[in-house]
């Protein structure tokens, strides 16, 4: 008794996509739904869907009741919703801040627009969301994204923008595309995202790995220009598959190029220079560009 009551309390102050809990919908059989979900409560989430309750009932500018319980990490009331028949890809309208273990953003979570449970749990650690998301129906290779996000929208393009390199597995385990392009931009891909935002060079060879061949130029401008960080060896290993595969270094666009008619770099530097051993800086300016 005494843990529910405790159970109860915690979940009245859930947020999820910027709004609280009791604000989650107007409805007051909905209402009673979500709130049984979010506190993990599968019998009472059964009982209430026996007397009529929709797990799928969604109302505008909120989102839907699976939503709320990845908010909530609740993975028993995820999985109560959906075996009550909760749709995975249903999106809603609302958006913004709220409660959930999201990728890098340690214990907050940002929703936008459209988003379902399925791409959702895509970007949570927690594996389990996923891996029942996916059970139950999620699509692999959705792409819920609005004009004005700058995050990702696809599943797998958001495990690797967040660098959670479990779920990328579990998705291309079950069949995502792992040449996956987003419609809107030429580096919304696995790859170019995972190295982009997080510096995840071992997550793309592994993408080369398991037979990735869309845009290998652009992957690797991508892996040139990006910083080196605790993954350095990551780094080279992929410029060197990029290499075996025919991608000719170094980017005829980039600052290494720029950098060989300014400065005073010999041949033998070149590739150090792309593997990021060594810094343009390291070499001094040619004459006519202002050393003296």
């Amino acid at each position: 008794m005494i843990a529910s009551v405790i159970s109860i309390s915690c979940t009245s102050f859930v947020r999820c996509a910027g709004c609280g809990i009791r604000d989650a919908y107007h409805n007051e059989m909905a209402s009673r739904l979500v709130k049984a979900a979010v506190s993990g409560n599968k019998d009472k989430v059964a009982e209430l869907v026996k007397e009529g309750a929709n797990p799928n009932y969604l109302e505008p500018d909120k989102v839907p009741m699976l939503v709320w319980t990845i908010c909530a990490g609740s993975v028993e009331g995820f999985e109560a919703l959906l075996k009550a028949g909760a749709d995975p890809n249903l999106g809603g309208t609302g958006h913004g801040v709220g409660d959930g273990d999201q990728g890098r953003r340690e214990g907050t979570s940002i929703i936008p627009v459209g988003w379902s449970a399925m791409v959702f749990a895509a970007t949570i650690n927690d594996p389990r969301f996923l891996k029942l998301a996916i059970q139950y129906g999620g699509d692999l290779n959705a792409e819920k994204v609005g004009k004005a996000d700058s995050t990702p929208g696809n599943p797998m393009v958001l495990a690797a923008y967040h660098g959670i390199f479990e779920n990328i597995k579990i998705l291309v385990d079950a069949g995502a595309d792992i040449n996956f392009q987003s419609s809107r931009s030429s580096i919304e891909n696995g790859p170019e995202e995972a190295i982009g935002v997080g510096g995840r060079f071992d997550i793309a060879v592994w993408f080369l790995e398991k037979g990735y061949t869309n845009n290998l130029q652009g992957l690797a401008v991508i892996a040139e220009a990006r910083g080196t960080n605790a993954r350095q060896s990551h780094k080279e290993k992929l410029i060197d598959m990029l290499i075996a595969r025919g991608i000719k270094f170094p980017n005829p666009n980039g600052s290494i190029t720029r950098a060989l008619r300014e400065r005073e770099i010999p041949e033998s530097e070149v590739m150090n220079l792309v593997y990021g051993r060594k810094n343009i800086f390291d070499f001094p300016l040619k004459s006519k560009f202002g050393n003296k």
